[in-house]
């Protein structure tokens, strides 16, 4: 009589097993962070006081809308300067230039009536430059992020003032195996597992990195999240759903 022999049999079918289940779960965990499309750091542009801070970390704003306001007598004060020495250098040149006619005067005369005049405009052109900073407004609608000034103070050249940032319009961003390049391409459609809400949202690869990581062989690639979904918040995290195809 045949007897199987189930110590080889055994393992075969364990290994079996073992081979079948790595098979069905090839696509490994992918984690996905939001990151805002828009988003910046604002400086100072001039050394100035701080008058007007009408907005704290949180509040929405409209494009163009005042941040931060300084007090800018001096640079005002120059401007006016600036612009009251190009009204007499103009008045000058234009003087020279009729007696010039007359043969009154040289033309070296004109020339350097003509010169100081282009130097008063050019202090002008300075002037109406730094005061135009004197307001700091919004470059696109958001809400504000970390704000690391207070009303009443001053300010150096290039000090950081605020974040602001664009919810409404938020990237999936994830690394994945560079492998994955042979069929993931812009317009490939994935799920965004959030964490946060529990819930799964739809996204499309925007773009790819133009370079693979080559220690990790993998590539960081964005996604942008197909629809309106006002629970979503930037830094929100959770996995990639995504479905190779076959």
């Amino acid at each position: 009589m045949f007897r199987p022999r189930f110590s080889l049999i055994l393992p075969a079918l364990l290994l079996g097993l073992s081979v079948t289940a790595h098979g069905a779960d090839t696509m490994p965990e992918i984690r996905a962070q939001l990151v805002p499309k828009r988003s910046t750091v604002l400086s100072s542009q001039i050394a100035a006081q701080i008058s007007e801070l009408p907005l704290r970390e949180g509040d929405s704003f409209s494009e163009g809308q005042k941040l931060v306001a300084f007090d800018c007598g001096i640079q005002r004060a120059r401007q006016a300067k600036a612009n009251a020495q190009e009204t007499a250098t103009r008045k000058t040149y234009e003087v020279k230039s009729k007696l010039n006619t007359l043969n009154s005067i040289g033309v070296l005369e004109v020339e350097t009536a003509a010169a100081e005049h282009a130097m008063a405009e050019a202090e002008q052109q300075m002037a109406r430059e730094v005061a135009s900073h004197c307001v700091v407004t919004a470059p696109f609608a958001g809400r504000m992020g970390p704000v690391d000034v207070k009303r009443f103070q001053s300010v150096a050249e290039g000090q950081k003032l605020l974040e602001i940032l664009d919810p409404t319009e938020l990237e999936a961003e994830m690394l994945v195996p560079s492998s994955w390049l042979k069929w993931l391409k812009p317009g490939f459609a994935l799920e965004i597992g959030i964490e946060e809400t529990g819930r799964k949202y739809p996204a499309k690869v925007a773009r790819l990195s133009p370079r693979i990581d080559p220690v990790s062989q993998s590539i960081r690639v964005f996604a942008v999240i197909d629809g309106k979904f006002p629970e979503l918040l930037p830094g929100m995290s959770g996995r990639a759903i995504v479905a190779a195809p076959n």
